[in-house]
């Protein structure tokens, strides 16, 4: 437990005191409400070959390296949201002060389950948190949900499927033993941000949700044909444009 339940003393450093001070470059932006933030490369990219966007800022004033936001169109901006659960919060956090009420948040994620492919999409009902970040916003966090409304767009996937999933910041002790207990719980894959991001819109009153794409299929027990890299270019890519029509209400 990091987070005490008798510290009401105020944080040190804000996300607007970031956005004001040097570092955040002191400039004055104010975002569309709803954002749409990669968790995973080739998104941003994406979207700037196959729709008319337009450059927001070249840098995000978050904290931790932020890179340029777009705009789609008036109602959604969209950015690379970084990696990992600091980041990934840091992100949220700096949006909540620009003024965004609204995230949709699109990573990848290594499955564990019996059923599951690569390219599979994943709109997760809840993820289970073995992250940090977390645990300096409540004080026993075990698993954190989607807002209603932003879950059921991102439903609307075709072939989608709602399975729990759980994040982690250990990359490489993601063991047999552990995945094996993971999967009792209920969950079906793995990421690095997703109950992060879901703890802290919740914290800050956001409405958030998230959709994974399967990227690689881990081995279920110990003698299993050995892990290896499963997503390409073109799953990649099909999954973005389901993703995008889903989100803005594009129709193919």
């Amino acid at each position: 437990m990091w987070k005490y339940p008798d510290d009401n003393s105020r944080a040190i450093i804000t996300a607007r005191q970031n956005i004001e001070s040097i570092h955040g470059s002191g400039q004055q932006l104010r975002l569309p409400q709803t954002a749409l933030v990669f968790f995973m490369s080739r998104g941003v990219e994406y979207l700037l070959e196959t729709h008319d966007c337009r450059l927001l800022t070249e840098k995000l004033p978050r904290f931790l390296q932020g890179g340029p936001v777009y705009s789609l169109n008036d109602e959604i901006c969209f950015l690379d949201g970084g990696r990992g659960a600091p980041q990934a919060v840091d992100t949220v956090e700096t949006l909540a002060a620009l003024g965004v009420k609204k995230l949709f948040a699109v990573g990848m994620c290594g499955a564990f389950s019996e059923g599951m492919r690569a390219g599979d999409i994943l709109v997760p009902p809840f993820a289970f948190s073995e992250e940090g970040t977390s645990r300096h916003y409540y004080e026993q966090p075990d698993s954190f949900a989607p807002d209603r409304e932003a879950y059921a767009k991102l439903c609307r996937i075709p072939d989608c499927k709602n399975l729990p999933i759980v994040s982690t910041d250990g990359v490489y002790r993601q063991t047999f033993y552990k995945e094996a207990l993971w999967r009792q719980k209920g969950a079906a894959a793995v990421d690095m941000e997703t109950s992060a991001v879901l703890g802290a819109a919740q914290y800050l009153g956001l409405s958030a949700a998230a959709v994974l794409m399967v990227s690689d299929c881990h081995p279920l027990y110990d003698g299993a044909p050995a892990w290896k890299w499963h997503m390409t270019a073109e799953m990649r890519q099909e999954r973005f444009k389901k993703t995008i029509e889903a989100i803005s209400g594009d129709q193919p």
